[in-house]
């Protein structure tokens, strides 16, 4: 061996280095462990073969080793930097620091941190709904569906009195609440599944269910609540004696709820004839959804204790500024102004302002008691967590479904130059996005509530679906928009696009913008939480004492050591295609998971490559950071994709297509990102290129998208019964049987057009054609004469082809 080494040393160096990145990568070794297998490998290269380059390295490597000794280290490297970064380090503020700590971490950090653990994502339970939750849909839920006229509410502004007393009577604002408050106790996925059918409804149904549920004060107090408020208060909201509403927003106060000027005084006032410690409060809030009709107001606000009136135990004591608070108003309170309306395009739900002129409120209304005050944000974000993983992705979800749905039973029955127009390429390549939109957006409900029921608060997850089924409604909606042309320009009740159409911004903007979203939160947050050790590293500089320094040199070594690794994971999975990753899935899955880990590797290294150019200044690099958001977020949604199919899809030829093609945009998406990220790294050319050399090697998706698995996949949902079956689970498919309803009338010329279809067809191939020169009747009078149809089918045909344009018609109104 030895004189093979002499022969060969350069190729003995080299497949040392080899090695010792497969054992890196492969274990969790540490730092000191490689540079001692490191050592003993180089030295028979360096001194007995007697090889130069091998000898330098040799000498370098022992160099390092002096880092491994912490007191060096400290010295000469820890410290400059931790005094360094302490002086350029952005800080953090109260609200910033409690939303990143808001929820928990889960398959997010799997992928932020390179080298997911399949296992994890297999072992999740998809939650099924149980029988009681299957009898709420099947009945309460499609019950209340068929109450609403979607077209009405444009004009009426509202929904019908008996569709609210309905909602009431049926526990629909108790779906989170236990049964031991009178809720109906239901899982995080039946919550999900009851909010997107009564979405396919109307989004406005949805909207005025789904806000109690996942924004309104009922989950606030569930976690934080006396158990005097909860007894008094769960019980009247999960029967509908109490509406709640939420404010938050205000006019000077949106996505930086930090700067909330809204303001509560502690002081003395009079409650039922006593004077006792409270707040006095000053509000002025804006976009407050079911604010017109609520009776009882959760509010964010922020309190002060000027005249320190806490008692000396209180844990505020002797402060002035006690931070952001929640509270329960009731209505009627005097000093509150609450009844006007704002009207959201698209979908006018009860939406408007709520104005506080020195309001007291005893110290029991705040929210968890006076030992609450201060905790509000904290609250709120723990809270948003979960709401809002639920409540606008399944929206989101529904509306891909439908238009989904819808826009393939109109390209089936609308013919143009001789065929249906679902045939033609142009409109092929629409279905094929809507079809994908629909996989991918339904795969990430499900992932996020299955997550949920697991007891995962993952407030990166709930960002991540937020964002991406929000913006796969608004595109599904465009694409409808296109495909349908003036069928779904013209307003009217038989338009079932333009409402989804109208309402998308609404989804985009509310429960934290996307812009917000994908440029701060998804990143941002997630690098902090996610990562390995930066939250760590974060503490360490944040704080004051005399451990700081030692405790940010064992983060920063333990971080320097996983750059490493993730670093030699990037080249090596990169260049093998991701066969050198843990192998999971069978022959359909294999290849994404192979795809995933390398997209995850690079991911890693690339976010701590921006770390260590951007520092404190990634913060305001929106775009890095956005590009960042769309790589993880496309990653998340592999997952997801990957995880529906083997839940429900693994032996059904028709998915196999529209998930393939789901998996492939994405690759290329989260590879087009980090690919953009490098190209703007403040770097010169030559790094640039030698970066992408080694972990952007090969394009993932490269001559993998053509046209036939777009044709493809417009072709698998062509079958209407197929889509009922696997893509409803967000809809309220017994619209299309209630007479008169957009959908029925839809379908109804839909079934006509397949019965019509043998008939042209056995005209055509006697060779006939219709010509517009005479009535279609006296066409066909002459066909029964020639003996090519008979009289019976005459009528058959007339009858089906006036189904036909019924469905294809558009209303009118008289001027």
């Amino acid at each position: 061996m030895l004189e093979n080494i002499s022969q060969y040393p350069l190729l003995s160096l080299i497949l040392i280095f080899v090695l010792i990145a497969l054992v890196m990568i492969k274990t969790q070794s540490k730092l000191w462990q490689m540079w001692f297998l490191a050592v003993v490998l180089i030295y028979p290269v360096a001194f007995i073969a007697g090889h130069l380059v091998a000898q330098i390295v040799f000498v370098i490597m022992l160099l390092m080793g002096i880092f491994l000794i912490q007191g060096v280290r400290l010295s000469v490297f820890t410290k400059p930097i931790f005094n360094a970064m302490r002086k350029t380090l952005p800080p953090i503020g109260v609200t910033e620091k409690i939303a990143i700590e808001a929820g928990d971490v889960w398959w997010d950090a799997e992928l932020f941190q390179g080298n997911p653990n399949w296992q994890e994502l297999s072992d999740l339970e998809a939650t099924q709904l149980t029988e009681e939750e299957q009898l709420f849909v099947n009945n309460e839920v499609e019950t209340l569906c068929s109450m609403i006229d979607s077209y009405e509410l444009l004009s009426e502004q509202d929904l019908p009195e008996e569709a609210w007393r309905y909602i009431f009577d049926k526990g629909f604002l108790g779906i989170i609440i236990p049964k031991e408050y009178n809720g109906l106790g239901f899982s995080h996925f039946a919550h999900a599944t009851i909010v997107g059918r009564l979405s396919s409804a109307s989004q406005l149904l949805g909207i005025s269910v789904m806000v109690p549920n996942s924004l309104g004060p009922g989950e606030l107090l569930l976690r934080y609540g006396t158990d005097e408020q909860k007894q008094h208060y769960l019980p009247r909201l999960a029967q509908g004696k109490e509406i709640p509403c939420f404010g938050l927003t205000s006019t000077v106060a949106g996505s930086d709820a930090g700067s909330l000027v809204d303001n509560g005084i502690v002081c003395y006032g009079e409650y039922e004839g006593e004077q006792v410690l409270g707040l006095r409060l000053n509000w002025e809030k804006r976009y407050i959804t079911l604010a017109p009709i609520a009776t009882v107001v959760g509010l964010a606000f922020k309190a002060y204790d000027p005249d320190n009136l806490l008692p000396e135990d209180h844990p505020l004591h002797g402060k002035n500024d006690l931070g952001i608070t929640c509270a329960l108003i009731p209505r009627k309170t005097q000093g509150v102004k609450i009844g006007n309306r704002h009207l959201p395009v698209g979908e006018p739900f009860q939406n408007g302002p709520i104005i506080g002129e020195d309001v007291f409120i005893p110290m029991d209304w705040v929210i968890g008691g006076d030992k609450m005050l201060g905790h509000g944000w904290r609250m709120l974000m723990e809270c948003l967590s979960v709401g809002r993983g639920i409540s606008l992705p399944v929206t989101g979800a529904s509306a891909t479904q439908a238009m989904l749905l819808t826009t393939s039973v109109y390209t089936q029955t609308r013919e143009q130059f001789g065929i249906p127009i679902a045939y033609m390429e142009g409109i092929q390549e629409k279905l094929a996005t809507l079809a994908t939109n629909a996989y991918r957006a339904t795969a990430n409900i499900n992932l996020s509530t299955w997550a949920l029921d697991a007891g995962h608060r993952p407030s990166i997850i709930s960002a991540i679906v937020k964002y991406r089924n929000t913006q796969m409604l608004q595109q599904s909606a465009i694409d409808a928009m296109d495909v349908h042309g003036g069928r779904a320009v013209i307003q009217g009740k038989r338009n079932y696009v333009a409402n989804v159409y109208t309402g998308a911004p609404v989804a985009i903007t509310v429960e934290g913008a996307n812009i917000l979203t994908r440029s701060l939160m998804i990143f941002g947050q997630g690098l902090i939480r996610c990562h390995q050790t930066m939250l760590d590293e974060l503490t360490a500089l944040h704080d004051n004492n005399s451990e700081s320094v030692i405790n940010f040199d064992k983060a920063l070594t333990k971080h320097v050591g996983n750059f490493i690794r993730n670093f030699l994971r990037a080249i090596l999975f990169s260049w093998t295609r991701g066969r050198l990753a843990s192998s999971h899935g069978d022959q359909n899955t294999k290849e994404h998971y192979r795809n995933l880990a390398v997209l995850s590797a690079k991911f890693a290294c690339l976010s701590d490559i921006a770390l260590l150019l951007l520092a404190g200044s990634l913060k305001r690099k929106e775009m890095v950071s956005g590009r960042f958001a769309d790589a993880i977020s496309a990653m998340y949604e592999i997952s997801s994709c990957l995880k529906l199919y083997e839940e429900k899809f693994q032996n059904d030829e028709k998915i196999q297509s529209v998930f393939r093609l789901s998996i492939l945009k994405l690759i290329q998406e989260a590879d087009n990102a980090m690919l953009a990220n490098i190209e703007s790294f403040p770097i010169n050319r030559f790094f640039k290129l030698l970066l992408r050399f080694f972990v952007s090697p090969f394009s993932l998706t490269k001559n993998k998208i053509d046209d036939r698995l777009i044709a493809s996949s417009a072709k698998s949902i062509a079958d209407i019964e197929w889509l009922l079956e696997n893509f409803s689970s967000c809809l309220s498919t017994n619209l299309k049987d209630i007479p008169e309803h957009p959908f029925n009338i839809l379908f109804q010329g839909y079934e006509a057009s397949v019965s019509l279809r043998p008939l042209r067809q056995k005209v055509k191939k006697a060779g006939h054609k219709y010509e517009p020169s005479s009535t279609l009747e006296e066409w066909l009078d002459e066909l029964v004469k020639g003996e090519v149809l008979s009289a019976e089918e005459k009528g058959d045909w007339l009858r089906l082809n006036d189904v036909v344009l019924e469905a294809l018609k558009v209303d009118d109104f008289k001027i």
